[in-house]
């Protein structure tokens, strides 16, 4: 692309029954400071999250009705309609800096296919929201590599149109697989940059039943990914679950490989002594979530394997 032709963003956020956090990603789009951008966002609700967004209409920002067949079609339902250059993928409750678009598009006029930044909880007085954030910083020290994906990541739209944009059909079940976009341009040798330096917020479960939901919620994808996306049997995911769960019983039980762990993210919060305690049992509700998420899934699959799937 040449220097005279200015590159244009899609800010594309997948939503469904965000009626309580959508205005955080519609204002955070708006109050960007690049000019050449569009804000579209791709609705499933049946909640006031469309009206919400329509109120806003007079502001530019386009909204698809999406096909209800989860947020990882209607992200490619978006990429596919989107007239940017370059697609910065947010979720509802992503609270972009305006200058967020000023910082990462030198990157992209130097020729990088995808960036990925620094994602972090802004909202975290409570223990739900403190365990998300210290967890992510734990998993992020111990694993030293860049995310395939972050709060706010961003690529451009003809290298994902080149790789086939976010991988999976349409499902009976909402099977999250993003990451497969950035898995496939990192095997493309698409060129990527991680800049740990900008920062994108978003806001975290706060309280138990949000908290137990996300975590059943990620237990539920590690049924669903194997099964649709790798075609894993469900009785191979059945003895893999159940090795899991006897190795999180003992993970408890002996109290010093789960003491290791609560200790290395109770580190990065300000007070880590006071919040061991309180992070050890948020850590014992996230595996006993995970591993709810995890049988109840299987016994989804088994049920539409009857149906035919």
């Amino acid at each position: 692309m040449s220097n005279s032709t200015p590159i244009k963003f899609t800010l594309l956020t997948a939503c469904k029954d965000e009626e309580k956090d959508i205005h955080l990603a519609i204002e955070s789009a708006l109050a960007q400071t690049y000019p050449h951008k569009e804000i579209l966002f791709v609705d499933d609700s049946t909640d006031k999250t469309k009206e919400i967004i329509r109120n806003y209409h007079d502001q530019g920002i386009k909204l698809l009705d999406g096909r209800g067949v989860g947020c990882c079609q209607a992200r490619n339902l978006g990429m596919q309609n989107a007239t940017g250059d370059v697609i910065v993928f947010l979720t509802a409750d992503t609270k972009l800096k305006p200058d967020y678009l000023e910082k990462i598009v030198g990157y992209y006029e130097e020729g990088y296919d995808w960036v990925t930044v620094q994602s972090f909880s802004y909202n975290i007085e409570s223990i739900y929201s403190l365990f998300v954030e210290m967890q992510h910083r734990y998993w992020e020290r111990q694993s030293g590599f860049a995310p395939l994906t972050t709060a706010g990541y961003s690529v451009r739209r003809k290298a994902a149109e080149e790789v086939g944009f976010i991988s999976g059909g349409d499902y009976p079940v909402n099977t999250c697989r993003d990451w497969s976009l950035g898995k496939k341009l990192e095997e493309k040798n698409y060129k990527k940059k991680y800049d740990r330096s900008i920062s994108v917020p978003h806001k975290s479960p706060d309280n138990f039943a949000e908290f137990w939901l996300v975590q059943r919620t990620r237990g539920l994808m590690s049924a669903y990914q194997p099964y649709f996306m790798f075609k894993q049997s469900p009785h191979f995911l059945a003895l893999k679950f159940l090795t899991k769960d006897i190795m999180a019983v003992f993970h408890f039980l002996l109290i010093l490989p789960a003491a290791i762990r609560v200790g290395g993210m109770a580190r990065h919060s300000e007070r880590p002594f006071s919040n061991y305690i309180p992070l050890f049992f948020t850590y014992l509700i996230s595996v006993s979530a995970r591993c709810a998420g995890e049988w109840q899934g299987l016994i989804k699959i088994f049920r539409l394997r009857r149906q035919g799937w």
